[in-house]
């Protein structure tokens, strides 16, 4: 439960091609730098890794839905996850680099008034949860047994929750870097029970990338890149998570500065935990993944 899935869906990166060097002069100039919580830089060691998401140039020319290819640009690797559930690509660069808030820059929204973390997250609870029910009103909502955060915190069905990776329970401003929004529920219905999965977070860069030509969670069976309603980038995916599991994942980077991804599997819990399937497919079609990822109201940034 953590940003780290962005870059789970977009799969393991090449081996980083960065300057490091160069990074490190070009962010000592231009970007705060952030200790890491060890002990050995109270003693002035710097134990440290390079850190920043995945920037891609996303190329579907036709938006119809073709599979995306071509060469990744410059990357980094995402900072390593604080649960266990989500394994990080690393990039290995020499023995030792800095841990930079890189060259990440900020949707445009990030600089006017932002909502508290609390009531953005009581809004997009609303929000999701008519979106949810307007692709398939016969669905049961219940709360999802893999959605405590942090640990041993139980929340309802599709009731979202600040992700703080570094001190779960203080709220950030919706713009740090280290935050996102993470909201899930398990379904029920005639056929069986399911999961919904739906992770929320600002757009820091300029598209969502090669998606496709990456290994992505469980072994992908799909994926096609198209074009939506108002011009935003969106990858849907079909993934064998094992045993029976199937997880349909759409990531949507929309043109008002907000990323979504939104996930439905045909297990009650999470194909990320395993078990067996309890219905035949999951509730939610990759189209209907899509137009909860493009409702209006699924935003960062409201008004």
């Amino acid at each position: 439960m953590d940003k780290q899935l962005f870059d789970d869906a977009i799969g393991e990166v090449p081996p980083s091609t960065v300057d490091v060097d160069a990074v490190i002069a070009r962010g000592r100039r231009a970007v705060r730098l952030r200790r890491v919580a060890n002990p050995a830089v109270a003693a002035g060691v710097a134990v440290v890794v390079l850190t920043g998401a995945v920037a891609y140039t996303l190329t579907s020319g036709d938006g119809g839905g073709a599979p995306i290819g071509g060469s990744p640009g410059t990357t980094s690797a995402m900072s390593p996850s604080s649960t266990t559930q989500h394994q990080p690509a690393e990039s290995k660069v020499s023995t030792s680099s800095v841990d930079i808030v890189d060259d990440k820059v900020p949707p445009p929204p990030c600089g006017g008034r932002l909502e508290p973390a609390a009531e953005a997250a009581a809004r997009l609870t609303l929000a999701t949860t008519d979106a949810v029910k307007a692709q398939r009103p016969d669905l049961k909502l219940s709360a999802n047994p893999a959605g405590d955060y942090p640990a041993g915190t139980p929340h309802g069905p599709l009731d979202y929750y600040q992700v703080n990776p570094t001190d779960p329970g203080v709220e950030l401003s919706i713009c740090d870097t280290d935050a996102t929004f993470e909201a899930s529920a398990t379904t029920t219905t005639a056929d069986g029970s399911g999961n919904i999965f739906v992770l929320m977070a600002p757009t820091w860069h300029d598209g969502l990338g090669p998606v496709c030509s990456y290994p992505g969670l469980g072994t992908r069976t799909s994926c096609v890149a198209e074009t939506g309603p108002r011009g935003e980038e969106i990858v849907k995916q079909t993934a064998d998570m094992g045993g029976g599991i199937t997880m349909n994942q759409v990531l949507v980077h929309r043109e008002d500065g907000t990323r979504i991804l939104v996930q439905a599997e045909n297990i009650d819990t999470s194909g990320k935990i395993g078990g067996a399937p309890t219905a035949s497919k999951p509730p939610l079609t990759l189209d209907q993944l899509v137009e909860i990822g493009v409702d209006p109201a699924l935003t960062m940034f409201p008004g």
